[in-house]
């Protein structure tokens, strides 16, 4: 019985080691990095972030590095991005990769001062590969936010002829955007009742306050005209009150269409920048 437990022992002590060395192996920095490769092509990006950063505790690389910060952005957590993008900018192979994604960063956060900050900062030369992108971005920054827009045609030149137009077009709003003033608005409606709305397009309100405005005039002036004081100093402050709201409204008005054409303004030029994507290459890494 003792001779088949030492027979029986011998036996499985190989089968041990080569099931020790398989975890061993499953753990290796190889296969983490296999792993990892598997969950960024995956689109699994948070997971693969978690093994890129223990892969990188055993071997240095600029590669992993670079995906890690490309996850980051992809996540949407930008500064995360901007600071593993940082570690390689002066990287041998992926140095121009990283230094327009560190930039990029900043652009993809709308924080747009800084980045024009930052593209002054990395002195960039002309001759650099990425120059010419880093270089539309900084332009094109200046559509995005308050900055004064530099000199048209100093502002398109950085841009490839088939896109001139467009971005042209883009400029020219910036330059002289069709807003409708609050001011003139309110003085619109204060001498004609609705006027104010149709200045800012609102034809169905500036009709209605026209109309309303009118007819509770009306009805006060027939009332005083018939001895009804009562009734005439009510339609009064009826049509005082709608009068002075319509005044009001027309002012608002105005704001909002503003506000609008803003909105509308980024949604196009972030459109663009999605459709177009022309100065923003990618690192295709899972082919």
């Amino acid at each position: 019985m003792i001779k088949l437990f030492i027979i029986i022992f011998l036996i499985n002590i190989p089968i041990a080691a080569q099931a020790k060395d398989t975890d061993n192996d499953f753990l290796s920095p190889g296969n983490v990095k296999k792993f990892a490769d598997y969950l960024f092509c995956q689109h699994d990006y948070l997971r693969s972030v978690e093994e890129y950063k223990r892969y990188l505790k055993s071997v240095r690389s600029d590669t992993v590095r670079y995906l890690i910060g490309e996850a980051y952005s992809i996540m949407g957590d930008y500064p995360a991005a901007a600071a593993n993008f940082k570690l390689i900018v002066h990287s041998q192979g992926l140095g121009g990769y990283a230094r327009l994604n560190y930039l990029k960063s900043y652009f993809q956060a709308n924080d747009f001062k800084q980045y024009r900050k930052m593209f002054k900062e990395e002195h960039l030369k002309e001759n650099d590969t990425y120059y010419p992108d880093a270089l539309s971005l900084y332009n094109f920054s200046f559509l995005m936010d308050d900055g004064n827009l530099p000199g048209r045609e100093n502002f398109l030149k950085s841009f490839d002829m088939r896109d001139r137009k467009t971005i042209g077009k883009f400029y020219e709003f910036k330059s002289d955007p069709p807003y409708k003033s609050p001011v003139k608005a309110a003085v619109l409606s204060a001498i004609i009742p609705g006027a104010g709305k149709f200045y800012t397009h609102e034809y169905a309100d500036g009709i209605t306050a026209f109309l309303t405005t009118g007819i509770l005039s009306y009805i006060a002036y027939t009332d005083f005209h018939a001895g009804y004081k009562f009734r005439g100093w009510l339609f009064v402050s009826l049509a005082s009150g709608f009068y002075a709201g319509n005044v009001y409204g027309s002012a608002a008005s105005a704001q909002i269409f503003n506000a609008k054409l803003r909105f509308d303004f980024t949604q196009e030029l972030k459109n663009f920048l999605t459709e177009v994507n022309f100065f923003i290459p990618q690192f295709n890494y899972c082919r």
